[in-house]
């Protein structure tokens, strides 16, 4: 990679780390005592929240095209999922009413995921059955609807993502596994975060610590998340660039 792709990605993550400072502070000034996360779909905090989302498309959009297009399409599974991932955020924080459709897409996403590193049939039959089972328990509680299954197929996915990814970077070690291994660990962060958030509302209040402490935890992991699943494609790009001037 060249000196500009390297300002080019320090500009970026200059401007990643901006964003998180003002969401994180925005976060504490815009919510009111008793009130819930005040980043609903559309609001200021919400479409700040995106921005690092369109950040991190750019990125890799421009990673992309000016060197990955080379790879072969299992390594630009990175660019795919950073995609869909864009469509999934807009339906969670730009289109108000329509978060059924960020769980599909973020499912799709987890997907993208476990194709990149490349799973066994007996991966996806352990996936398949435990999200069975997850289905089976929902509709046994009376709370199976497409809501909760979308959501429980990205939560399954995003669990089994979870353990492969370090049991990939254990069998064959390297940067590009760790960083990936680091992103799939703050992004179950995230959405374990979002689960026990969602759980104490419903059971709790918005006011006890555990609803507090699940919601500054969603975007502080979620936002590294994204940024590490990209500079572990950045890893894939300086390896690639190597293998070249070696042959």
């Amino acid at each position: 990679m060249s000196q500009q792709d390297t300002r080019i990605l320090h500009i970026y993550y200059l401007a990643e780390m901006i964003l998180f400072l003002f969401i994180k502070v925005a976060e504490q000034v815009w919510r009111t005592p008793g009130q819930g996360d005040p980043g609903v779909p559309g609001s200021p905090l919400a479409i700040l929240r995106y921005c690092t989302i369109i950040c991190n498309f750019l990125m890799i959009l421009y990673l992309y095209l000016c060197h990955g297009r080379y790879l072969d399409f299992r390594e630009n599974l990175i660019p795919l999922a950073f995609t869909l991932t864009l469509t999934a955020d807009c339906f969670m924080c730009i289109v108000d009413g329509k978060r059924i459709l960020g769980y599909l897409f973020f499912t799709l996403v987890e997907t993208v995921y476990m194709f990149y590193m490349r799973p066994a049939w007996k991966n996806i039959s352990v996936r398949l059955l435990l999200y069975v089972i997850i289905l089976l328990l929902l509709w046994h509680v009376g709370m199976l609807d497409v809501d909760n299954a979308l959501a429980m197929a990205n939560m399954v996915q995003l669990t089994v993502n979870l353990f492969c990814a370090w049991i990939w970077h254990t069998k064959t070690g390297g940067r590009e596994t760790l960083l990936f291994a680091l992103g799939i660990t703050f992004f179950a962060g995230c959405d374990y975060a979002i689960l026990i958030r969602t759980l104490a509302q419903r059971l709790l209040s918005t006011i006890h610590p555990v609803y507090i402490i699940a919601a500054f935890i969603v975007w502080t992991c979620y936002i590294p998340a994204q940024v590490l699943l990209l500079r572990s494609y950045v890893e894939k790009l300086i390896i690639s660039d190597v293998k070249k001037l070696i042959a």
